[in-house]
């Protein structure tokens, strides 16, 4: 029976510890944060607000509709404001992450991407946004599909 104690906790342990050196190890690859909107994340400096040369309500009904074609809930939208507040769930494990898209007047489109639970995301808020901001691109500059920068 001690032998059995003994071989379980050694088990135990070897998983524990195994999933202390993969956290570690996934530190060095995404930066521990869940929280991350362009332009304002040092850690992803590339992830910066889209410029188009179209109306804003052109511009704001093409983000509604990215928003809704990657399965985001929709819980505010305002074309006065040019706000648009959303919840993306996670495939695996269902975590509900609060997404904002922001269309500026001069066609310039902020988003931030907010994990509710844990302190590192995985880099999921950084992809949802890239995603997000190719799929709008796309739908608003038809045969580019490249991000525009400000």
């Amino acid at each position: 029976m001690k032998t059995r104690t003994r071989r379980i906790l050694i088990v135990a342990g070897a998983i524990v510890g195994a999933l202390i050196v993969l956290r570690v190890g996934l530190a060095f690859i995404w930066p521990t944060l869940n929280d991350v909107t362009t332009g304002a994340t040092p850690e992803y400096p590339a992830l910066q607000p889209q410029r188009f040369s179209k109306p804003a309500d052109q511009v704001f009904a093409a983000a509604l509709a990215t928003a809704r074609e990657m399965g985001f809930e929709v819980t505010m939208q305002s074309p006065e404001t040019g706000v648009i507040q959303a919840v993306a769930t996670t495939p695996v494990f269902r975590f509900k992450d609060d997404v904002t898209i922001a269309v500026g007047r001069n066609g310039v489109v902020n988003v931030r991407s907010r994990s509710r639970v844990g302190k590192g995301d995985l880099g999921a808020n950084a992809r949802r946004i890239r995603e997000f901001q190719g799929r709008l691109a796309g739908r608003l500059d038809p045969g580019t599909g490249r991000r525009k920068p400000v």
